[in-house]
């Protein structure tokens, strides 16, 4: 009796463990519905099915703060594993990351930051100030250290959007490359391009060049410019992310520099961190920042692509097994 009472409670136990592994969930939450988000989604649920676990992946259809609230309000509430966000509002976002830490879910940030380090516990992404610093420095290449720019962008607010563009008008210091406006196109790829436009008509000549910040921003500052009539380089575009019209742009000529980052890495490495946090347990947090060395951050790297170098960069992801646009 002893030893089938002993083989049920083995069974018990290896059941147990079994409905653990299925139901561990762990969340995703990006900033907007668009081909660099898929590409983390793609990473995040490649890392999931080779751990054997669930991956829910949310983002708002545009960048929207209240909407990954709420999404995750649920998640914590769901009780999910580990939770892995992008800040639209890092400043917003820290009492529920809060929470969600007090409350034992693991949460590390990817892509943007949240504004406080006690929020989550390592920040997964690009080195955004010096990715921005990178596009600056090939902006006064492209210029010849002398002319007018604008910069475009998805946000005012987020983290990533405020160091690029610190970074760029870091590297434009010495220089006589100025910075007529930023403009804000809310994540809508229509705005973006409308804005462009109206750049454009607005300062004609005396504008010699664009800064995109978001993955939406290339391919509406290389439309602007050909559908007024202007012949690649006239104005020159720097931008960030690699999308398929915007390696067209490149291609043509119409882009001069793309900062390409790394969305797929961020992705898998997001729920590979989130996962072995969750397997060590209540300790997770403390063993993962010694086996980091205590980084706040874990660098996914950037490249910048040009007309140049184009070939080879498609060539290189294609030996990755990965697209060269995302």
């Amino acid at each position: 009796m002893k030893k089938i009472l002993s083989f049920i409670t083995i069974a018990l136990v290896l059941i147990g463990f079994s409905l653990i592994a299925e139901a561990m969930t762990i969340g995703v939450i990006g900033q907007a519905l668009e081909g660099y988000w898929n590409d983390v989604n793609l990473g995040a649920q490649t890392a999931g099915k080779q751990l054997g676990i669930n991956v829910d992946f949310y983002c708002p259809t545009l960048p929207s703060a209240a909407d990954q609230i709420s999404t995750l309000e649920s998640f914590i509430g769901e009780r999910f594993a580990g939770i892995a966000i992008s800040c639209t509002d890092p400043s917003g976002v820290v009492p529920y990351l809060e929470k969600a830490m007090e409350e034992g879910i693991p949460v590390v940030t990817m892509d943007t930051d949240a504004a406080s380090n006690n929020a989550r516990i390592v920040f997964i992404g690009t080195a955004n100030y010096a990715a921005g610093y990178l596009g600056g420095e090939e902006m006064v290449k492209l210029l010849n250290g002398k002319g007018n720019v604008v910069i475009e962008t998805g946000s005012l607010s987020a983290l990533n959007s405020l160091q690029r563009i610190q970074g760029f008008e870091a590297a434009l210091k010495g220089t006589d490359v100025k910075v007529l406006t930023v403009l804000n196109e809310n994540g809508d790829p229509s705005t973006a391009l409308s804005e462009a436009q109206a750049a454009i008509a607005s300062y004609g000549s005396k504008l010699n060049g664009f800064y995109g910040v978001y993955y939406e921003d290339g391919p509406a500052l290389a439309r602007a410019v050909e559908t007024a009539g202007l012949k690649p380089g006239q104005i020159k575009i720097v931008c960030f992310d690699m999308g398929p019209d915007t390696l067209k742009g490149v291609e043509s000529g119409y882009v001069g520099g793309v900062t390409v980052q790394n969305p797929y890495l961020m992705g898998y490495l997001s729920v590979y961190s989130l996962y072995n946090i969750a397997k060590m347990g209540s300790l997770g947090p403390t063993y993962f920042k010694i086996w980091d060395n205590g980084a706040e951050s874990i660098d996914t790297g950037v490249a910048l692509v040009t007309p140049e170098n184009v070939n080879e960069y498609i060539a290189h992801m294609k030996a990755l097994g990965l697209p060269a646009y995302y």
